[in-house]
């Protein structure tokens, strides 16, 4: 037994140098950045991340596109692939709002991928018809108490991250707007500007040039500070309302079992490439916001994250398909 025991130490010892060794050595090959959705938010941020960890890491960063089921089909790819470095997730929201949604996984979205780092937050706006009568986020929520049910809201479908901003915000306005879903939530905002429903929270880059050009009126950012892309709309947290701050936010993520010296250096990679002045420019520009993070803050903000909305759903008995 002792001989066995030495044996066991003794491989253990040799093979850390040569875990060590291969993280120095990494990335020895392209490293593929696979998203779930092919437009939007996601592929901004990941054609960003793609070029500017091309350039850091010394080997090129290839997007693949693995759209479908809302983004699980993308998330579900990556769980499963090669702990190696060689395959990262972009996600937002979905990845914490799945597990609520989507019973008897085949995978744990929350236990199968592993935190690198925050990359970016896209502030989200209530937005609503011009025919709509309210002109403040105030007189929206007046109006839909006098006449509770009659005004409709858009959402990328149940279960989206939209949809649930909204659930949020009608329930602690206590009024009672009427879902209506749809593919996405920029088909939600087309169909708002041709006045089939009254009011959208989405993100801020779709609905600001249509608030620009006076086809949508925005009442409120849901997020801390204000825009440039729109100064003169006020934020929840200046409406007395700061629980309903709900950002979209974008990470980094990688196979469970991923090399920690590999992750490692993925965050530092990424911290550098989010505190340049060129990205933080490039950014927003488009009304995104840079990011980074440790790995155990966005561990303990995903965490909190799916908190919040398992809560939701559950003290508003939301249903899904």
């Amino acid at each position: 037994m002792r001989i066995l025991f030495m044996l066991g130490v003794l491989c253990s010892s040799l093979l850390q140098p040569i875990s060590h060794v291969l993280a120095q050595e990494y990335p020895t090959k392209p490293v593929k950045l696979v998203l779930p959705f092919p437009t939007g938010g996601t592929f901004f941020v990941g054609q960003l991340l793609a070029e500017g960890l091309s350039e850091s890491l010394g080997q090129p960063v290839v997007i693949e596109n693995k759209p479908g089921a809302g983004g699980l089909v993308a998330m579900e790819y990556a769980a499963k692939a090669a702990p190696d470095g060689y395959t990262l997730f972009v996600t937002s929201p979905t990845l914490t709002i799945t597990p609520i949604i989507k019973k008897n996984l085949k995978f744990d979205p929350l236990k199968d991928l592993i935190p690198i780092s925050m990359v970016a937050a896209i502030p989200n706006v209530m937005v609503v018809n011009p025919q709509v009568n309210a002109n403040t986020f105030n007189e929206f929520i007046q109006l839909a108490r006098n006449s509770p049910g009659k005004l409709t809201y858009g959402t990328g479908g149940p279960g989206a991250s939209n949809n649930f901003a909204t659930e949020q915000f009608l329930s602690i306005a206590k009024i009672k707007v009427v879902p209506i879903p749809y593919q996405s939530a920029s088909h939600a905002v087309t169909n708002l500007v041709g006045g089939q429903i009254d009011m959208v929270i989405g993100g801020l880059p779709t609905s600001a040039p249509l608030v620009v050009g006076k086809q949508l009126k925005a009442l409120a950012l849901f997020t801390t500070h204000r825009s440039p892309l729109l100064p003169d709309v006020p934020t929840v947290v200046e409406l007395g309302l700061p629980e309903l701050v709900t950002d979209t936010w974008y990470g980094l993520l990688a196979p469970k079992g991923t090399n920690p010296q590999i992750i490692e250096r993925l965050n530092r990679e990424i911290t550098k490439i989010m505190k340049t002045n060129e990205t933080k420019v490039r950014l927003e520009k488009q009304g995104v916001t840079p990011l980074w993070s440790s790995t155990a803050e966005f561990a303990d903000f995903i965490k909190n994250d799916y908190e919040k909305w398992s809560k939701l759903a559950s003290t508003n008995n939301m249903k899904f398909n």
